[in-house]
């Protein structure tokens, strides 16, 4: 496996990951589970970062990037 898939593996795990809490913390709007998803979510744009730093590939990158925002987004609309 090369370190440009290993990367492009970790961003979109830890993107899943915070899918997956995001989406528990909204249905039940448990302040806890908001702050697990916010985590979550902060360590998906923290592997988006070092992927960005290794140039790895622009669309791929694009695309996640939107992802987290748009999960951001939903948790902000929950704690509102």
């Amino acid at each position: 496996m090369t370190e440009e898939y290993s990367n492009i593996e970790q961003v979109e795990l830890a993107i899943q990951a915070a899918e997956r809490m995001v989406g528990q913390a909204t249905m039940s709007m448990d302040q806890q589970q908001l702050e697990n998803a916010t985590r979550a979510l902060a360590e998906a744009r923290r592997q988006l970062e070092q992927a960005k730093l290794m140039k790895l590939n622009d669309h791929l990158l694009q695309y996640s990037s939107s992802r987290i925002n748009r999960l951001s987004h939903q948790v902000e609309e929950e704690r509102d």
